[in-house]
């Protein structure tokens, strides 16, 4: 395993931990974009508060094998909550 994965690996199970451990539920967005060599791609942001302080933090990255239609979006989204472990989680999503 190279050393970005090692790291990737690691900030991602961080990422599990901290939205795994929360009482309430999670507000999540999403921003989506296309690269120069054409591939799709979603970035989810997931917000709460944390002893009254708002915390938003990167979820996840990640590249949708198609176009950016609602269908593909949705399986990303859903697929992203699953691996998290928090699809009973979720507050809002915008």
């Amino acid at each position: 395993m190279s050393h970005l994965s090692k790291i990737k690996k690691q900030s991602q199970t961080h990422r599990i931990l901290h939205t795994q451990e929360r009482d309430g539920a999670l507000n999540f967005a999403m921003d989506t974009w296309t690269s120069p060599n054409s591939k799709a791609y979603i970035a989810l942001t997931v917000h709460f508060e944390n002893d009254g302080v708002p915390i938003s933090m990167l979820l996840d990255l990640v590249e949708v094998p198609h176009s950016h239609s609602g269908l593909n979006l949705a399986k990303a989204f859903a697929k992203v909550l699953e691996e998290f472990g928090i699809s009973d989680k979720v507050s809002t999503s915008t």
